[in-house]
């Protein structure tokens, strides 16, 4: 009976109450943030409120003072958890920027406050990004804002600190060759001020530093506006990324010789809590090039002439000449070092004259603006210093070529002896344009390789010390060289020596570096032979009266450089003329008509053939008795089509014809003459 009457209790108990939560949740609202110091402000001083456009995103600085709030209705808020998401700083390379990333539970952090200063982060690549702050309030009872306020927004980061490299500069030897194997060394600082910038973007730095210097540079970060501070700093020169040191640290030291040669561009970045950058530079060059100049003879050397007569053409036969000791035409050119050659605006051209003939070659001294032979050999010397680098001459001692003399195997050949800096360049290379006659184009530019190498294993192979040059075209040439050092470097203040001359080399005040390039002209002009007894009409003498208006002309001519491009007698190396001359005349008439004005007769097709002999009826148009024979004589056949084939001169000779007779000639003719075939070669093309 008792256990019955327990599970009567029992099973009399009340219903248990329904499980409902009667807790509400609390709301969270981000409130309007105030204006920090580096707030834009407008003319009137007050501050400028960001936008926060509906469908678009806001930019604030990346230093901001955020103010948000909460309420429970039954109950209190005891904090709330914000989180702060970002998109990357750059998007990834040929594709668009990724949308931002929603929080995660770990983004997630609880504060009590309503309010903070934020710093968001940007990055050294870029000074904005994008972010979304998101926050949601705690009641007391630990319920949570399921629907948390967001603010999606830009943030700026305008106002990085300023970087300022103080002091940079570069230490090392300067070496000055003062005699032969006499060499004096000097320690010297420049100072690199140069900073790269869109003014000076491809232009050579004006700072350079010797070959092996000790690189030293120091820094100090300086805040724009209150409140921001440095974090770090990067730095990069030779090395394969930047590397990041502490902002305590505000100097770099690169050792003695530890920095290889060429461009360099020492960058410096400033970081700061924001992670962005300000970044600064210094460019500069290590290794100085060197120094050209031409040193050929002394002008005056050959006495009036200006040429030498050479038989044999040989290096021992140059070595024999008195003429040619103390020129680098001798055994000097391989004692005298590029610092020590004296400088002269000379060179040499080398041309036999008769070709075959008894004479030997002659060996002329030429001075800029002269005028050489086509088809000759023009040859220039160089000096030259060089601060810095090795006296790594390209010699080998299995090269025989240069042991012209069994005394300089263990004697004063300094030039081809390598060693350790000496001021000295240790070659040269040369590079010209000709502007073709008449009228161009420029030639592609004939250039050399460094000489001398004296190394018959290397396919540059050069032993010679002074650049040799073939001339066969006619024209105008701009010829530079350039010296070369141990490192590599050249001497290439002058790119173009055409526009370089042309520029800065005609006015009144040329530039110093004009003395570095030397024109010339190729091609000696044809010549009328007026004081041979055969030449008609000689000026002055009997022969320029005529006393018919039936003119037999004789117009004899040489050439001092004849030139055939015909295939057939093409000579086949420079040093010499052709084997036949080429010379072409064109011939008319000018005088005055009846009404006393100038007139000219030109026959057409024109009077123009390869033979000095014309017959010419002059027109009776042409009244007389004062006339005029105007001769344009060629030593090209074709050069009006082929630029660079020869000169042409134009020669106008008085004559004295009859009064005009009643009936006006209305053709002329060319006939044979008795020229002197011997004085002007070929009579036919």
């Amino acid at each position: 009976m008792s256990l019955l009457a327990v599970l009567v209790a029992l099973g009399c108990r009340d219903p248990l109450s329904p499980n409902a939560d009667r807790n509400f949740a609390p709301e969270t609202w981000i409130t309007a943030a105030p204006q920090d110091t580096i707030t834009e402000k407008d003319a009137n001083g007050r501050p400028k409120i960001p936008a926060f456009p509906p469908d678009g995103v806001g930019t604030i600085p990346v230093r901001f003072h955020l103010h948000w709030a909460g309420s429970d209705r039954d109950g209190a808020v005891s904090g709330f958890y914000f989180a702060v998401v970002e998109t990357v700083p750059l998007p990834p390379p040929g594709l668009p920027m990724p949308n931002l990333p929603g929080p995660k539970p770990r983004d997630y952090k609880y504060t009590s406050k309503t309010d903070s200063v934020f710093i968001f982060n940007v990055s050294e690549f870029a000074s904005d990004r994008e972010h979304a702050f998101y926050i949601y309030a705690v009641d007391d009872k630990g319920k949570a804002d399921a629907t948390p306020a967001r603010f999606i927004f830009n943030a700026q980061d305008r106002y990085p600190p300023d970087v300022v490299i103080y002091e940079a500069k570069g230490t090392g030897p300067f070496y000055r060759m003062i005699a032969p194997g006499q060499v004096v060394t000097e320690i010297r600082s420049i100072a690199i001020r140069d900073s790269a910038t869109l003014a000076n973007l491809g232009s050579a730095p004006p700072d350079t530093v010797p070959a092996t210097s000790e690189l030293v540079f120091n820094w100090r970060a300086e805040p724009v506006i209150a409140g921001t501070h440095v974090t770090g700093f990067k730095y990069k020169l030779d090395e394969a990324a930047f590397i990041e040191i502490p902002a305590e640290s505000t100097s770099k030291t690169y050792g003695l010789g530890v920095t290889t040669i060429g461009t360099k561009i020492f960058t410096l970045r400033a970081l700061d809590g924001a992670g962005g950058a300000k970044e600064t530079n210094r460019r500069f060059l290590v290794n100085r090039s060197p120094d050209t100049w031409f040193a050929g003879p002394p002008p005056g050397l050959f006495g009036p002439t200006g040429y030498i007569e050479v038989s044999p053409m040989t290096d021992a036969g140059l070595r024999a000449m008195p003429e040619l000791q103390g020129t680098m035409l001798s055994s000097d050119s391989l004692v005298t070092m590029p610092p020590l050659r004296p400088r002269y605006e000379t060179f040499y051209e080398l041309y036999d004259p008769d070709g075959t003939g008894p004479l030997g070659t002659r060996i002329y001294i030429r001075q800029p603006g002269d005028t050489v032979h086509i088809n000759s050999w023009v040859l220039f010397h160089s000096g030259g210093r060089d601060d810095d680098s090795p006296y790594d001459v390209p010699v080998s001692f299995n090269d025989a070529s240069w042991i012209q003399d069994t005394a300089f195997v263990n004697g004063p050949a300094y030039v081809v002896r390598a060693g350790p800096p000496n001021g000295s360049p240790v070659g040269f290379s040369q590079q010209a344009y000709t502007f073709a006659t008449p009228n161009g184009p420029t030639r592609k530019p004939t250039s050399s390789g460094a000489y001398p190498v004296f190394n018959t294993a290397r396919v540059d192979w050069a032993p010679f010390i002074g650049a040799y040059l073939g001339v066969r075209a006619a024209g105008q040439v701009f010829l530079v060289t350039r010296a070369i050092d141990g490192n590599g470097s050249a001497d290439n203040r002058i790119r173009d020596p055409k526009a370089f001359y042309e520029t800065n080399c005609t006015g009144l005040d040329p530039d110093p570096l004009c003395s570095r390039v030397i024109t010339f002209y190729v091609d000696k002009a044809p010549y009328l032979q007026t004081w041979l007894t055969g030449f008609v009409p000689q000026p002055g003498g009997p022969s320029s009266v005529f006393q018919t208006r039936t003119l037999n002309l004789n117009l004899i001519a040489s050439d001092d450089d004849p030139y055939d491009r015909d295939p057939s007698n093409f000579v086949a190396s420079p040093g010499g003329p052709s084997a036949t001359r080429v010379l072409r005349w064109t011939v008319t008439i000018k005088g005055k008509n009846a009404a006393g004005n100038d007139t000219t007769y030109a026959p057409t097709p024109p009077l123009q053939q390869f033979d000095p002999n014309f017959q010419i009826q002059v027109p009776t148009y042409i009244v007389g008795p004062a006339a005029q024979v105007v001769v344009q004589l060629c030593d090209c056949a074709y050069c009006e089509i082929t630029s660079g084939e020869g000169r042409c001169i134009t020669q106008t000779i008085d004559i004295t014809i009859p009064t005009a007779e009643p009936a006006r000639a209305t053709s002329a003719v060319t006939t044979p003459g008795p020229g002197n075939p011997q004085a002007w070669g070929r009579s036919s093309r």
